[in-house]
């Protein structure tokens, strides 16, 4: 496990070290080193997560027997067009992950950089984000990708790039389409148009990828035992912290930063997951996904929003320690960490 502690401590010390919005010339200097770096980290794994036999098993059983007209017409599209275009070109899942991976630094980078401190985003996204949701789910990581793009493009009011980006993000894993509902609080000149737009759109969205499936995901994601998520309830207190934070100090927020209007849409949308933990722990589990970005949000400001109170060196340690000791606990103890350990890479030996 022990390079996941190494690249952890690595950023946890650029995150205390480095000044908070450094010049566009280091950013691009770091970004094009640190982006290269995590797209091989990410996209050349070797057997890490615990969807790697399933996805290995689709490119004996399932992708060459396809062809182009099966792969646009099965459910999560882009996922399966993807592997399709992949194993046409000679490539196997590592093509796959190595296109994922690009996709998603790229959304992950540009939500970074509206951040006061890209290196603490980056340390706070490394436990849980990196770790075990883009190397462990292929599927709704590289919707998370995009989800990242459609939250920059919402905050910086292009309202077709939000759309695109929640489209494609739906076509690799349909319940991305929660993440449509957020632009029902668009700001911006023609308000109402674009609200229009995102119910029709979210109505398509719907009727093209979930209603087919509604009997599906009734039965496995609330009427079902089977698939309810252990560990649901780590998952969204994680988000429900910071979420609580922003609620608390939402008019010191509004003075300081520009973007409070989104901050507080996703603060009350991963609250409201934790109504949903009794009736589907499944449901709750996925949709508390999406709203991950509300940790990197608040806990990559707070040194600056408590700075009268705390010292903001001290604010950043405790937060790189809290998530330090989140990943190391959950490399231990993980119920399922094991599927991640050790991480193993095509271009390196075991580590």
């Amino acid at each position: 496990m022990w390079p996941y502690i190494v690249v952890y401590i690595f950023f946890a010390l650029k995150a205390i070290s480095v000044r908070d919005r450094v010049s566009d010339e280091d950013r691009v200097q770091n970004i094009l080193l640190l982006g290269l770096f995590l797209i091989l980290f990410i996209g050349l794994r070797h057997h890490v997560g615990g969807d790697w036999n399933n996805y290995t098993r689709y490119f004996l059983t399932d992708i060459p027997y396809m062809d182009f007209k099966d792969a646009v017409t099965h459910e999560d599209p882009a996922f399966w067009v993807l592997s399709y275009i992949m194993y046409q070109w000679g490539f196997d899942l590592y093509g796959v992950n190595f296109i994922i991976a690009i996709s998603f630094v790229y959304g992950l980078f540009k939500f970074l950089n509206k951040q006061p401190n890209f290196w603490l985003g980056l340390t706070i996204a490394f436990p849980y984000l990196i770790i075990v949701v883009i190397l462990g789910y292929i599927r709704q990581g590289a919707a998370i990708g995009f989800i990242l793009l459609a939250l920059v493009y919402l905050e910086e009011e292009s309202f077709f790039k939000f759309l695109f980006s929640v489209i494609v993000a739906v076509m690799f894993h349909k319940t991305a389409m929660i993440i449509i509902g957020i632009g029902l609080f668009l700001k911006g000149k023609y308000k109402l148009l674009k609200i229009v737009a995102v119910i029709l759109m979210g109505a398509g969205l719907w009727s093209s990828f979930l209603a087919p499936k509604q009997e599906f995901l009734m039965q496995n994601y609330v009427y079902s035992n089977e698939y309810n998520s252990g560990g649901v309830w780590i998952r969204v207190i994680m988000n429900l912290i910071p979420s609580i934070i922003l609620i608390i100090y939402r008019r010191e927020w509004k003075r300081m930063f520009n973007d409070y209007g989104l901050s507080f849409i996703l603060s009350i949308s991963a609250v409201s997951a934790i109504f949903l933990v009794n009736v589907s722990s499944t449901a709750a589990d996925r949709m508390s996904l999406y709203f991950i970005p509300i940790q990197i949000i608040v806990f990559s400001r707070l040194h600056i929003l408590l700075k009268g109170k705390v010292n903001p060196d001290s604010t950043k340690m405790i937060i790189v320690t809290y998530y330090f000791i989140i990943m190391f606990v959950w490399l231990n103890f993980g119920a399922y960490s094991k599927w991640w350990l050790p991480y193993e890479n095509i271009m390196f030996f075991n580590f």
